[in-house]
């Protein structure tokens, strides 16, 4: 009975987060927003004319102080956070022990792995933002190409996953941390704050499409669980300040 009780604890739950079901989400949305035919190219395009009224984005491209408070705030935000992080790797004595090392390892390890491999995907996928495609005004002749179109030479290449929402979304770190209700809750709420606000203001302004920034999210979600299973932060041993 009690290594029954000890299997099924919130602990032992925690320190092994399912990769499956993110896996299995990542595909589906690659494949729902990578094809014709599936409906999320009507999706992407439905979406994005919310924010485009025929010449012009909801929100310019710089927009002054709600530049400020919705993109650079969020990233200074974020950077201050692995910053903390990192101290608290380095000399985990001087933070509270329920932090910890690995655990503040992990949690760093997340919020750079996240944005980084989005980024390097943009190479790989080669697709273009709203902001570079004909449709939206611009003087170019590049069309609206899905993930897995054939793109011509020079077609746009900076766009999908999103990395500016990667950073927002790579707080879902948090919720994998922890065993306890509290904090988890709090990493799902951080994570849906900045990962879809950030992404939500990159959409307004032409700089991304929703399908963009939902898989990017469930990217957060795999690398995210993943690193969990091999670095188990959620383990009490793992709250020493050793």
């Amino acid at each position: 009975m009690n290594s029954l009780t000890k299997v099924a604890s919130p602990t032992q739950v925690a320190d092994r987060p399912s990769v499956f079901w993110p896996c299995a989400t990542l595909v589906a949305l690659v494949g729902f927003f990578g094809f014709h035919g599936t409906g999320g190219e009507s999706v992407d395009l439905g979406f994005q004319a919310i924010f485009w009224n025929g010449s012009a984005w909801l929100i310019p491209k710089d927009s002054g102080f709600f530049h400020t408070l919705a993109y650079s705030g969020p990233k200074a935000l974020i950077i201050i956070w692995a910053l903390v992080l990192l101290a608290a790797a380095a000399l985990p004595a001087y933070f509270p022990v329920w932090l910890g090392r690995r655990r503040a390892l992990y949690l760093l390890a997340c919020m750079a792995v996240v944005p980084i491999v989005c980024t390097q995907l943009r190479s790989i996928t080669q697709m273009a933002t709203p902001s570079d495609l004909a449709m939206y005004g611009v003087p170019s002749s590049f069309p609206h190409l899905l993930l897995f179109d054939a793109k011509p030479l020079g077609y746009p290449s900076h766009a999908f996953p999103a990395g500016h929402a990667s950073g927002g979304f790579a707080l879902l770190s948090i919720y994998f941390a922890w065993a306890e209700f509290r904090p988890r809750r709090i990493g799902l709420a951080l994570a849906s704050v900045f990962g879809g606000g950030m992404g939500l203001y990159q959409i307004a302004r032409g700089e991304h499409f929703i399908s963009h920034t939902v898989v990017t999210a469930a990217i957060a979600w795999v690398l995210c669980a993943g690193l969990a299973r091999v670095l188990r932060p959620a383990s009490p041993l793992n709250c020493s300040a050793s």
